[in-house]
């Protein structure tokens, strides 16, 4: 009767012990994402305010800036240069993120999504114009608010043809 009664015995005591190890971390990557979301598009607000320093506290103090045609800014001084040079009053820019994930662990996350701009010719011509695509990474900060630590960007509007060579 033991030699019966010992697997079923064994296998009840197993799964008692493995219920009183610990839970495992809840699943809040749906809250975080919507966060992130929400924080993006408060961010795109301030920059469409032509807000320089309200679009700057968007980024963590270690952040890169990955702007087209342009070093790396490694640093919030670069990043507000950066922004400086494309902010102003004939300026209109705005994006919007088409994607939104966070990693299981909650500390990092990334969105993709497309943006406008456009800008006046201060003399009265047609204004530029430009659609494109952004990338951001997002991480979790030791106060719990999220920062972007990584941001970049590209147009879509294609490289325009080399000249012809002169024969």
């Amino acid at each position: 009767m033991l030699r019966r009664l010992a697997p079923h015995s064994l296998f009840a005591a197993a799964v008692w012990i493995s219920s009183c190890g610990p839970s495992p971390a809840p699943d809040t990557r749906a809250a975080a994402e919507a966060a992130i979301r929400e924080l993006d598009d408060q961010w795109s607000a301030t920059a469409a305010k032509n807000d320089l320093d309200g679009t700057i506290g968007y980024y963590a103090g270690d952040a890169v800036l990955l702007a087209p045609n342009a070093p790396i800014a490694k640093d919030l001084k670069g990043i507000r240069e950066s922004w400086a040079g494309l902010l102003g009053p004939r300026t209109a820019v705005s994006w919007k993120a088409t994607k939104v994930e966070v990693a299981r662990s909650g500390e990092l996350g990334y969105l993709y999504g497309t943006y406008q701009l456009k800008i006046d010719d201060p003399k009265g011509g047609p204004p530029v114009q430009d659609t494109g695509k952004i990338l951001e990474v997002w991480k979790k900060q030791a106060d719990g608010k999220w920062k972007c630590i990584v941001d970049t960007y590209n147009s879509d509007i294609p490289v325009p043809a080399a000249p012809a060579a002169k024969k």
